[in-house]
């Protein structure tokens, strides 16, 4: 019996599996980083309405009252005397303003209790998984507010000497009657009543700010488009490929493009923007 010789693969075969192989890696490479960004989103966009969910459901055995931003309370031994809207770590550092804690800093001590924690499943769900690894929070509620009579808080905008009605009359669920007298934040919740349009009304938005709030462009004078401002646009948009997830009193929860915001989209209040 003569024994087969095996035949083996040259070099030069060799060579063209390599490339082969390398050149459809550089193909699929892109398209499985792009699917896992889309998964992370899709997940994004669900937490994002449990935490909407929480809002509503605070509303709800609160006689219809939206949870405040944030007010002035004893939440426990060792806390700040702020009781947020949302909890995390406020005693991390001193904060820069009239907020505690800073959001974009690890935590170094359990979360102090937010309104809407006992309404969440744990502390997890509120952290989109495309946030920065150290930050605790990438979250905003609707930080457009009225004052209070005599109150501390200078808010304004050159939006209002285009459209005086609009004047203090800006504000979205949690900020109604804002008062910084006493060098930390109080305010007030709006009535489902007070919300003209649910659907077209912002609650939160994903953000890259130290505070869980944002009041971002309401001093511009815009309506139709927001301002071209870099800065701006890169604190609202910088997790979703160029968007952010947003969610709306009605309890929906959407990815938008910075560029598709509209200025009545972040007030309770419509009519005061008739005739613009």
């Amino acid at each position: 019996m003569h024994n087969k010789r095996l035949r083996a693969f040259t070099l030069i075969e060799l060579l063209v599996v390599i490339a082969i192989i390398a050149i459809l890696a550089a193909i699929l490479f892109p398209v499985f980083a792009q699917a896992k960004r889309a998964a992370k989103q899709t997940q994004c966009i669900m937490q994002t309405r449990q935490i909407i969910t929480a809002l509503i459901m605070y509303a709800d055995d609160h006689d219809t009252t939206w949870a405040p931003v944030a007010t002035a309370a004893y939440t426990g031994p060792g806390y700040r005397p702020q009781y947020p809207w949302i909890g995390y770590d406020n005693r991390n550092v001193q904060g820069p303003g009239q907020f505690y804690g800073d959001m974009t800093q690890p935590a170094r001590n359990p979360p102090a209790p937010g309104m809407i924690d006992p309404y969440l499943k744990n502390h997890e769900v509120k952290a989109c998984p495309e946030k920065p690894r150290s930050w605790q929070l990438a979250i905003a509620y609707n930080y457009w507010h009225n004052c209070a009579p005599q109150a501390n808080c200078d808010v304004s905008s050159s939006y209002w000497s285009r459209n005086p009605a609009a004047r203090l009359q800006e504000y979205g669920p949690g900020g109604k009657n804002m008062n910084n007298r006493r060098g930390f934040v109080e305010a007030e919740g709006v009535t489902d009543g007070e919300i003209a349009e649910p659907a077209n009304t912002l609650a939160t938005w994903e953000h890259g700010v130290w505070a869980p709030v944002c009041v971002f462009i309401l001093g511009p004078n815009w309506f139709e488009s927001p301002p071209a401002d870099t800065n701006t646009k890169a604190h609202f948009q910088f997790l979703h490929r160029e968007a952010a997830v947003l969610s709306w009193c009605d309890g929906h929860a959407k990815r938008y493009a910075y560029g598709q915001l509209k200025r009545p989209m972040f007030s309770v209040r419509k009519d005061i923007y008739e005739g613009q």
